[in-house]
């Protein structure tokens, strides 16, 4: 029901979300149908058979969203695999090609004891903003941030610092062409979104920040070669004028990471110069 219920909402198209689903129109509208008699709220509208959401649709994608993760995790269904370590988060993934992916989230003590320079001043200038995007404590950090809202369909890029990672690893003609867009389009599957993204929502929500050290093969700029990239990340809960959430992301290629599943394996580090090291 979940699956068919957020395929429905990506292609607000019935023959669609079958090709998708490889299943028939009849079990799709029997799977929303249920779906609603369970919520007791429509999900859907069909006039004319276009199909368009319901404000309470909209609303409810994100959670069907994570949930359907949740249970494809669970099961084995998906590859990201996730573990809890002192109550900090540990994921893993396998690309198709066999190539391993970590996540670990650090505690946030680290990184006023032995942080990166940059990243001790992002936080600062966080909580002197009060996470509002727009206050002028954000000013300095501002041009090394990628900045998200949370659409119905995905994380919507809102803005793309020039000095941010993504704009250093993309280059910064790609990386404004990003804006506007969803992060799923980079087409690299669910699951990769799933161990980079993953975090996002519980941030979003909360408005509270969380660190994570990361080991990813990504490809750079517009070339299809992958290449090993480590990095942290800071994730910083932010409110933009209206009142409405963003979620503020910093990133900074390095080689300094700790992931407790590397520390016995031999893993290619980061190029010199695509190291980011600098202070505010």
């Amino acid at each position: 029901m979940l699956r068919a219920f957020i395929t429905l909402s990506k292609t607000l198209n019935l023959t669609k979300a079958c090709d998708e689903l490889k299943t028939t129109r009849q079990t799709v509208r029997r799977h929303i149908n249920d779906l609603e008699r369970i919520k007791g709220q429509p999900l859907f509208v069909v006039e004319n058979r276009e199909y368009s959401m319901t404000p309470f649709g909209k609303a409810s994608v994100a959670d069907a969203e994570t949930i359907l993760r949740h249970i494809e995790t669970w099961s084995g269904q998906s590859q990201v695999t996730k573990q809890s370590s002192q109550w900090l988060e540990v994921s893993s993934y396998l690309d198709p090609d066999g190539r391993e992916f970590f996540s670990q989230q650090q505690p946030m003590f680290r990184l006023a004891s032995n942080g990166l320079p940059i990243m001790k001043t992002a936080l600062g200038a966080w909580g002197m903003a009060q996470t509002q995007i727009e206050d002028p404590a954000m000013a300095d950090v501002r041009p090394y941030l990628v900045i998200y809202r949370k659409g119905v369909n995905g994380w919507v890029f809102v803005e793309v610092g020039k000095s941010s990672a993504y704009a250093k690893w993309f280059g910064w003609a790609w990386s404004k062409s990003a804006i506007g867009k969803l992060m799923q389009e980079d087409n690299v599957g669910d699951d990769f979104n799933e161990f980079i993204s993953g975090a996002y929502s519980r941030i979003y929500g909360e408005g509270g920040v969380r660190l994570d050290h990361l080991y990813a093969y990504l490809p750079k700029e517009d070339s299809d070669e992958v290449i090993p990239v480590s990095f942290q990340r800071l994730l910083m809960g932010c409110v933009f004028p209206d009142g409405t959430p963003g979620l503020g992301v910093l990133v900074l290629i390095t080689n300094d990471i700790e992931i407790d599943a590397l520390e016995s394996v031999d893993v290619p580090g980061v190029p010199q110069e695509l190291v980011m090291d600098f202070e505010l």
